[in-house]
């Protein structure tokens, strides 16, 4: 097992693991699809308070023929019985050539805990609370303007948003907040021309990923200030899987203040109603 600290969270899973606790659908293996047209765009999202959930499984969809169509293991992991997602992932010369080319898929995984937890490409599960399980797929040229985002009526609650803005860079943005008082345009794609000052605010340009190698996804993992409102550590992991999105400027910046705004998204998550029940995903 070859884990290190460049490797993404989640490299050490092993493959039979992955089967025992981690269903995928026929509409992730489409967003992880190469193949799609160049004007598809693809969304898959999953919201759980549960723990147990071992997203960065979901990884092995790089690996053709590794889940059947009802979600489950298919025979051709047996193959990989003895290896890690990324070693798997290393052993197949499709799927690590998918690592650094072909569609963007970005992976965004915002769930209790903080980026500590996940140093040196650990297997890991989720814990008790809320979480959000998001990945995207468009094609080089399709990232101008989109953005995701999300506000919970709840107090507190905890906004977050991604977006592509016309400066260059991945934007991304988390704060805790009274998602009460949010009025009803904050909410759904209307979260995406909402901000808030200081929490988290970073900026992720084509040097700011952290570079995996060996089967490992470019990654980068964010902790979300508790400032006043804040009840638990989170965090935002984030994966990237083929062209960059969102193409960039060489810079990443971080803080925990100042102002920007986001842009409205030009993706529509298809599956979001129905995937995104709390619980649905096992």
């Amino acid at each position: 097992m070859f884990l290190g600290s460049a490797m993404a969270p989640g490299c050490g899973c092993e493959v039979p693991h992955c089967c025992r606790v981690f269903n995928s659908s026929r509409i992730l293996a489409d967003v992880f699809n190469d193949s799609l047209p160049s004007d598809n765009s693809m969304g898959y999202m999953v919201a759980r308070d549960r723990a147990g959930y071992s997203a960065a499984c979901s990884l092995l969809n790089l690996i053709p023929g590794v889940f059947g169509e009802d979600g489950a293991c298919s025979s051709s992991a047996d193959g990989a019985r003895n290896a890690t997602v990324c070693e798997a992932i290393a052993a197949s010369g499709e799927a690590s050539g998918r690592l650094r080319a072909g569609r963007s898929v970005l992976s965004v995984f915002l769930e209790p805990g903080t980026c500590a937890e996940l140093q040196g490409g650990a297997c890991w599960e989720s814990r008790e609370g809320n979480a959000v399980y998001e990945w995207d797929s468009l094609s080089m040229g399709h990232w101008d303007s989109w953005c995701t985002s999300q506000v919970p009526v709840a107090t507190p609650a905890l906004w977050w948003s991604l977006a592509c803005p016309s400066e260059g860079g991945l934007g991304i943005r988390a704060k805790w907040v009274d998602g009460n008082a949010a009025d009803s345009s904050s909410q759904g794609q209307g979260a995406c021309s909402r901000d808030y000052p200081g929490g988290l605010r970073a900026t992720l340009g084509v040097d700011g990923w952290t570079a995996g190698s060996d089967g490992s996804p470019r990654w980068r993992c964010f902790d979300v200030p508790r400032e006043d409102m804040g009840p638990s550590d989170a965090r935002i992991l984030v994966y990237s899987i083929g062209n960059l999105p969102c193409v960039a400027p060489a810079t990443t910046t971080a803080a925990t203040s100042g102002g920007s705004s986001t842009r409205l998204a030009a993706l529509a998550h298809a599956v979001a109603a129905a995937a995104a029940a709390v619980g649905t995903i096992m």
